[in-house]
């Protein structure tokens, strides 16, 4: 579905309407609905960066497990990184905020923050590490580093999801989230 607001192009994946759908109608605890908050307000902390650095938001993309947030120019260098680190000092800033009204409300913004700034590729923490990597090193050099440290990072959070799993026999999230991340590395590598 294709929405034009202004001069921006919004884009939404009917697998996401979908899924949206699903969880407002299953999540009775609204721990889902707490963490899918925590996600979009993450990615307007992006968005309210590129306003502030002056880049021009051109479109954004919503689909089922990813945003893609498309502006019309490449930002300078200091531009870039304010803008990756929008979306985890938004998350922390909403963590700091709501912690008095309860850890239940605080956590999503404070794990999706932290596990934001993990140098994987396709976080913002690999994305920062690219930018740093891109200034010193060949584009060759800098996307072999990148690749093996994401590898290096993915590893151990996919074992410690596979031994949540088989510890509380339900608690799967951090599994799938380290597969997908693995499955995306091995696509961008083609």
């Amino acid at each position: 579905m294709k929405l034009r607001i202004a001069n921006l192009d919004l884009f939404i994946g009917y697998e996401a309407i979908a899924a949206m759908t699903a969880v407002l109608l299953l999540d009775r605890e609204n721990r889902v609905i707490l963490c899918f908050l925590a996600a979009m307000l993450h990615e307007l902390g992006h968005v309210l960066m590129m306003l502030l650095c002056g880049v021009r938001v051109r479109a954004i993309r919503l689909c089922l497990f990813d945003v893609l947030i498309q502006a019309d120019d490449a930002p300078s260098f200091k531009a870039d990184v304010l803008i990756t680190l929008g979306g985890v000092a938004v998350n922390f800033l909403f963590a700091a905020l709501l912690y008095p009204i309860g850890m239940k409300y605080a956590l999503p913004h404070l794990a999706l923050g932290i596990f934001n700034l993990l140098p994987v590729m396709s976080l913002d923490g690999g994305h920062l590490l690219e930018i740093v990597l891109d200034k010193r090193f060949s584009p060759r050099a800098s996307a072999i580093v990148l690749r093996v440290t994401t590898f290096v990072f993915l590893l151990p959070l996919m074992t410690a999801g596979l031994y949540i799993l088989l510890s509380s026999g339900y608690n799967y999230s951090l599994l799938i989230i380290s597969i997908y991340l693995i499955v995306l590395l091995f696509l961008k590598n083609r």
